[in-house]
């Protein structure tokens, strides 16, 4: 047993045979605490999501669990790289204060390009317009989409909902979707609030942030069943999809599919029936070709039951396609009592020989009864203790799974790979981008990471 005191907090790890290795295929691209190219700020305890739009690369980051050293208090930030081995900026600090001097925005909770082609009418637009979109963990209860103006890098907030913080749960949106309806031809983009449901919306460039978003959601928090252990007061929308020229979304333990028209309605399409303990439900929802030329939906069930599930949307029947009580025993040497899989998405590349492949980061809780393997260490928050690796999964087009370690020193443990997402500039030789850090409801500061690899590094051999 090793005691590591970083950031000035003190942490219990049990340190296996091999600590922390420097691996020659992944580097650092970014460390919270640092200071960008003109003197701002940038840190964070956790690196949420990474998105690309317009030629850039954006993260958004998190200030959950953080104590403050030095520097003193931060709000959310959203960052931005410019261009392979240029360094992070700050694109946008989230930098409003409430009375009590508290930041207003903890966390970005959501981060998402939207592309228009038609307006609400579906009528054809003179030229498609991209637009990022972000939203916040607001302490204020209220539920904001921020829009950014590519023209002056100024963001404009639109509130949808106002509700009132629970103890334990901020109302926030966890996802945003895209989706032209089938039947009007708008193209819409979906945000997955709760406590509300899912708000859409079209291009509009005469509104505040360019959407003009329904006040009333399309499907009602009321439809989606909490009746399942762990869910109770924290109900997410945690992912959108499409498959077969449909939208869905994963909610708690459910998958709804919309049925498009000037009237929209949602159907139940699914519900988990191996749920186990879960705070979440099911995680990044993605469609995956089936042999029969259609596609299948593919989530992550969160939890003490985790799993990844290839759900057939039409008839509600699925496959468990790899089960991590089964997985991590056999690789590891360590039973998990509790896995987080497909935190938000999951990320697809392009491998010129074996075709398609699927990224899926996680990280995963050991019970206190389980010894802890050799090449291995856990983080101890108290309630439970997390292997303190960045892991990630491949998914092969056959459905095999390979299992792969990020490996960058960032001088903390980096526990947990929260977003992957493949290089969007042309010139970055192919390279895979992850980004992470879970608080996991412990002291934290400046523990944020984004790492870089190049793609047959990513790909290569399993564990």
């Amino acid at each position: 047993m090793r005691v590591w005191g970083w950031f000035g907090l003190a942490a219990s790890v049990a340190i296996g045979a091999a600590s922390y290795a420097q691996g020659p295929d992944f580097q650092m691209s970014f460390v919270a605490g640092s200071t960008d190219p003109v003197g701002r700020f940038a840190g964070g305890t956790e690196m949420r999501l990474l998105v690309a739009h317009a030629g850039r690369l954006y993260a958004g980051n998190g200030y959950w669990e953080d104590r403050p050293g030095p520097e003193g208090r931060h709000g959310a930030q959203v960052l931005v790289l410019d261009r392979p081995g240029a360094s992070w900026r700050v694109d946008h600090d989230f930098a409003e204060r409430l009375p009590n001097g508290r930041f207003r925005d903890l966390a970005v909770g959501a981060l998402a390009e939207a592309r228009f082609e038609t307006d609400g009418a579906g009528a054809r637009l003179s030229a498609p317009v991209s637009l990022v979109l972000a939203s916040t963990w607001d302490l204020t209860g209220a539920t904001r989409v921020f829009t950014r103006d590519d023209a002056g890098g100024d963001w404009s907030a639109v509130t949808l909902a106002q509700d009132r913080p629970a103890r334990d749960f901020l109302p926030q949106i966890r996802g945003f979707g895209t989706h032209r309806d089938r039947v009007t031809g708008a193209d819409l983009v979906f945000a997955g609030e709760m406590p509300r449901g899912i708000f859409a919306g079209s291009y509009d460039p005469a509104v505040p942030g360019r959407i003009r978003w329904n006040p009333v959601p399309e499907l009602d928090a009321g439809s989606v069943s909490t009746d399942f252990s762990g869910l109770a007061g924290r109900l997410r929308v945690s992912s959108f999809a499409e498959a077969n020229g449909r939208l869905y979304a994963a909610a708690g333990q459910q998958i709804f599919e919309r049925t498009d028209g000037p009237a929209p309605r949602w159907r139940l399409a699914y519900t988990n029936p191996r749920p186990g303990h879960s705070e979440t439900g099911i995680r990044g929802l993605t469609a995956v070709p089936t042999a029969g030329g259609g596609e299948a939906l593919l989530g992550s069930v969160e939890g003490s039951a985790a799993r990844l599930v290839r759900i057939t949307p039409a008839d509600g029947s699925e496959v468990t396609e790899l089960d991590f009580s089964d997985l991590l025993p056999r690789a590891w040497g360590m039973r998990p009592g509790y896995v987080i899989a497909a935190y938000n998405d999951m990320a697809r590349v392009h491998d010129p020989v074996r075709g398609d492949a699927l990224l899926i980061g996680f990280l995963a809780f050991i019970p206190r009864d389980v010894p802890i393997a050799a090449g291995h260490s856990v983080v101890d928050a108290g309630y439970g203790q997390a292997d303190s690796g960045a892991w990630y999964l491949v998914r092969w087009p056959d459905g095999r799974y390979d299992l792969h370690q990020v490996t960058a020193v960032s001088g903390h443990p980096l526990l947990g790979t929260r977003s992957i997402l493949a290089s969007p500039f042309p010139d970055d030789g192919g390279a895979v981008y992850f980004a992470g850090y879970d608080a996991i409801k412990a002291p934290a500061h400046n523990t944020a990471w984004i790492a870089r690899a190049g793609l047959a590094a990513v790909l290569g051999g399993s564990r």
